[in-house]
């Protein structure tokens, strides 16, 4: 399908590392401890961590072409809920198709 996957969070890269590698994902991880990158997405979550208070990064999918425009978004109604593979797999061909 030519599709990209990339995990970005606010985790330090140490930390992004032990995740990928528990999840075993054969997808790029970045971390963006700052929240700079994820913040120009619109996805930075202003003291969203309900155990620190600080900043999170918003659970989501998005769906970008190779021009950089966002085509798709998905976003969960909270940090405990994550969308079924499957669902996600359904609506990411579902968007692929639409913009072909």
């Amino acid at each position: 399908m030519d599709v990209q996957v990339v995990a970005i969070s606010k985790s330090d890269p140490q930390d992004s590392q032990k995740t990928k590698n528990k999840t075993k994902g054969f997808f790029t991880f970045v971390s963006d401890p700052s929240g700079s990158f994820i913040n120009s997405l619109g996805l930075l979550d202003k003291g969203g961590n309900p155990f620190t208070g600080d900043d999170s990064a918003r659970i989501s999918k998005m769906l970008v072409n190779k021009e950089k425009k966002i085509l798709w978004v998905r976003f969960t109604e909270n940090n405990r809920v994550r969308i079924k593979s499957s669902n996600l797999i359904s609506e990411l061909i579902e968007g692929i198709n639409k913009y072909k």
